[in-house]
């Protein structure tokens, strides 16, 4: 069996968050600076420009195309991931800390493929760019969920006619998911976790 592709959104406290953030935000901020992933985001834009907003996921012989793998490459490198191979940090012991009883944490899983990079499919380059972390780490006290919930509203928070082909292109992404709940449920978290007044964790790994 292939293994599958975890991504968890919940609310922690601000004493966890402290504790947390200095192992993973330098973590994360150093995948995002990695010159493969810059050049690979500029890249995603100009296949997507091309293909009308988004890369065209499906080759003639049925076979996904080359756009779609430079995509899932740069979606698929996580600082998460990274940490626990290397035993510097084991995010499956954070997730046992969320604040389940305020908030309802998100989770997809999808096998053989990324949830994430589903998502950004289904987002484009210009709305992906806006949500706060690197494609689907993140890590941020109170106060900081609170001032970025503007950004994760403007990357997330998408209606009529582009909700639908948001979900039709999540649908057409590789994998098996849930269309839905993969554009509505990170919302739903930060808003959430906002209004609590509580940090957050999110995070991607492989299992």
């Amino acid at each position: 069996m292939g293994r599958s592709s975890f991504w968890l959104m919940g609310a922690l406290g601000d004493t966890d968050v402290a504790e947390l953030a200095p192992l993973a935000v330098p973590a994360i901020e150093a995948t995002a600076a990695w010159s493969t992933a810059v050049g690979t985001w500029s890249r995603w834009e100009r296949d997507a420009a091309r293909g009308g907003g988004a890369v065209t996921v499906w080759r003639e012989d049925g076979y996904n195309t080359e756009a779609v793998l430079h995509l899932y490459n740069m979606v698929n490198d996580s600082a998460f991931d990274a940490m626990d191979t290397t035993g510097k940090l084991h995010v499956m012991d954070w997730w046992d800390r969320l604040d389940t009883d305020t908030v309802e944490p998100f989770f997809e899983s999808v096998r053989k493929d990324n949830p994430v990079a589903a998502l950004f499919h289904g987002l484009g380059p210009e709305r992906a760019a806006l949500l706060p972390g690197w494609v689907g780490d993140a890590v941020f006290p109170a106060d900081e969920v609170r001032r970025r919930l503007p950004a994760a509203e403007a990357a997330l928070a998408v209606s009529g006619a582009e909700r639908e082909r948001a979900l039709a292109r999540i649908d057409d992404w590789p994998g098996e998911k849930e269309a839905e709940a993969l554009l509505d449920g990170p919302l739903r978290v930060w808003r959430e976790t906002a209004e609590a007044g509580l940090g957050l964790l999110a995070s991607r790994i492989w299992h």
